[in-house]
């Protein structure tokens, strides 16, 4: 009679681990003495592929440092008819995307290999992705662990080994317990009791393994695990949950799903969500803890359906986002902060730069006081009191006094010369007291125009383009002419221009204004005023001043338009700034060009091309 029963044989395991201390935590999970961690090739002489053993729990461990040498062993295995079973990673050093590359080159040489990723708990990311294409022959273990849990985790995934002896080919040899030549081996000796009580028990210890396993991965979860039963009571929870409100898992076993949700489960918040839809995914929620503390949670969930359809339970998976929250909040009073300053910062802009300008026209109004007071101080007109009183001392003789006095005969030359000496002193004084009169003028300007820069949106009526330029460039006309600046005007036809005239035409002063002063210290003195249509679109039109100044460096170019910035010595570029917050509120953008020091600038004022054709 033909001996037709099955023998286990050893389970080999390959370890790919670069760390004394995890290899040696594997030696004790996996029971493995020093003989059975041989290399390869001692590995061949002490079990070759016809040895049997008794007990199904034995493994042979294989250990190497690298992917390389792991890669060499696998191949020499399959060589050499000793296959591996089971693949463990416990590299530290190797990312997410190395070990996914490699495990699928493991499947590719022997797609009858398990593996096992062991996760140490100082991993400062979990991997993004964990989709594997065998999604059945590998597992996470987070270490530190017990051994046990690692021991019935490789038992689970290695399979077993079977050969058979009298009657049967040893390339039936396999490790995979799915394997259909397993059922039909089995089928041909299902008839002897003996064996059949030998299936029953090895079917008990996959259940076992199994159980083990699930286990296994619902202690690992960091995630806190929620399983509600088809009366709708708790049947389920995972030590997260347990550590995170302070529970026994007695405590909850069994009651309402209320208790840790409080009244926002009750009220149907999360469950009538999760009945209605079948699944629900980042619910924000709370949790109460066993001393009734809320903790901030995101709930993930989906209804479970036995084969027929019908209701199970439900499963949810929840995140403490505590300190998510906290950030939220701190973002939150940062940005509140920060409008606040802004605010602030705002108001005093608003107040320097009104000071900055009223500075200026002050300094002139002071110049025009000390030239008139000085004028009245030297005046000529004291001699008029002088002469009068010499003509009522000789009221009486005035017709010889003039012709015999010497003193008489100078009084009419004297008071020709007294004449147009006043009549200057008149022409000087009035000049002054017109610039007087104008600064005063400017000054109200100043305040008016910071009052107006704080609306939006102005009044926008049709303007003609050029015209608007022209009168930018009339406003800057005295500085144009004492500083000897030639002004070249390169102007495109463009349609009427619906825009905030004023806002616009302060932008162009101010830009203007900028580059004279930027041209004080070079020799050639040349700006360029250009208006041009820029077709879209949408349409749009450009502004731009170009001057021959001394230029903008490179670095300068990203904050020319900030508070305060300048690139001109001495000179505070406060109204550049103002001039692109104009610029934005007519919905447009100032920008600044340059190819460095002494290579001039351009400043170009954008618009939209909202235009108004009268015929239309």
């Amino acid at each position: 009679m033909k001996d037709t029963s099955i023998h286990i044989v050893l389970r080999r395991v390959l370890s790919i681990c670069d760390d004394a201390n995890a290899h040696a935590f594997l030696k004790q999970a996996l029971h493995i003495s020093d003989d059975a961690a041989a290399p390869y090739a001692e590995a061949q002489e002490l079990l070759p592929p016809t040895s049997l053993t008794e007990s199904p729990c034995d493994f042979w461990l294989s250990n190497v440092d690298d992917w390389k040498s792991a890669f060499e062993n696998l191949e020499e295995g399959m060589e050499g008819g000793l296959s591996f079973s089971l693949v463990i990673l416990s590299m530290g050093t190797d990312s997410w995307d190395l070990v996914h590359e490699n495990i699928e080159r493991i499947w590719e040489l022997d797609d009858t290999i398990r593996c096992i990723v062991c996760v140490t708990g100082e991993t400062e990311s979990w991997p993004a992705n964990l989709l594997l294409s065998r999604s059945d022959q590998w597992a996470i273990f987070r270490a530190p662990g017990l051994p046990e849990e690692l021991f019935q985790l490789a038992l689970c995934l290695s399979g077993t080994h079977m050969t058979f002896a009298q009657g049967v080919e040893e390339s039936l040899i396999v490790s995979d317990p799915n394997d259909d030549r397993i059922g039909a081996a089995t089928d041909s000796i299902a008839h002897d009791p003996v064996d059949q009580e030998a299936e029953l028990a090895s079917a008990r210890d996959a259940l076992a393994t199994s159980k083990v396993y699930v286990n296994n991965v619902l202690h690992s979860m960091a995630d806190s695990l929620l399983v509600i039963d088809a009366n709708l009571t708790i049947g389920s929870v995972n030590p997260s949950l347990l550590s995170l409100l302070g529970y026994q898992e007695d405590d909850l076993l069994g009651q309402s799903p209320g208790l840790i949700f409080g009244e926002e489960f009750a009220q149907g918040a999360i469950l009538e969500n999760l009945l209605m839809q079948g699944t629900v995914s980042g619910i924000e929620s709370s949790f109460l803890t066993c001393d009734g503390r809320l903790i901030p949670i995101s709930v993930s969930g989906s209804m479970m359906r036995d084969e027929e359809g019908q209701f199970q339970g439900l499963v949810c998976v929840a995140q403490d986002i505590t300190e998510r929250k906290r950030m939220e909040e701190e973002k939150l009073q940062l940005h509140e902060q920060l409008m606040d300053a802004s605010r602030q910062l705002g108001m005093a802009e608003v107040a320097s730069d009104v000071l900055h300008n009223i500075g200026n026209v002050l300094n002139s109004i002071n110049v025009s006081i000390g030239v008139v007071a000085d004028l009245i101080k030297n005046s000529m007109v004291g001699d008029v009191g002088r002469i009068s009183q010499l003509f009522t001392k000789h009221r009486d003789d005035l017709g010889a006094y003039f012709s015999t006095s010497p003193k008489g005969k100078q009084i009419p030359a004297y008071l020709e010369k007294l004449s147009g000496q006043l009549v200057e002193e008149q022409r000087t004084a009035i000049a002054e007291l017109e610039r007087l009169r104008e600064n005063a003028h400017h000054a109200q300007q100043c305040v008016a125009s910071q009052q107006d820069l704080a609306k939006v949106k102005g009044i926008t009526e049709p303007v003609s383009v050029i015209e608007l330029m022209e009168e930018a460039v009339a406003a800057n006309q005295e500085f144009l002419k004492t500083s000897q600046i030639t002004v070249i005007r390169e102007f495109h036809e463009i349609p009427l221009l619906i825009v905030d005239k004023r806002q616009v035409l302060e932008v162009m002063v101010d830009v203007i204004r900028n580059a004279c002063q930027a041209m004080a210290s070079v020799s050639m003195k040349q700006l360029v005023v250009r208006a041009k249509l820029i077709p879209g679109p949408p349409d749009s039109v450009c502004l731009e001043i170009q001057d021959s100044g001394s230029g903008i460096a490179l670095d300068d170019l990203v904050k020319i338009f900030g508070q305060g910035n300048t690139t001109k010595e001495g000179v505070r570029s406060m109204s550049l700034h103002n001039a692109a917050n104009m610029a934005k509120n007519l919905g447009g953008a100032l920008r600044a060009h340059s190819e460095g020091l002494g290579h001039g600038a351009t400043f170009s004022l954008e618009l939209p091309g909202s235009f108004h054709f009268p015929d239309m």
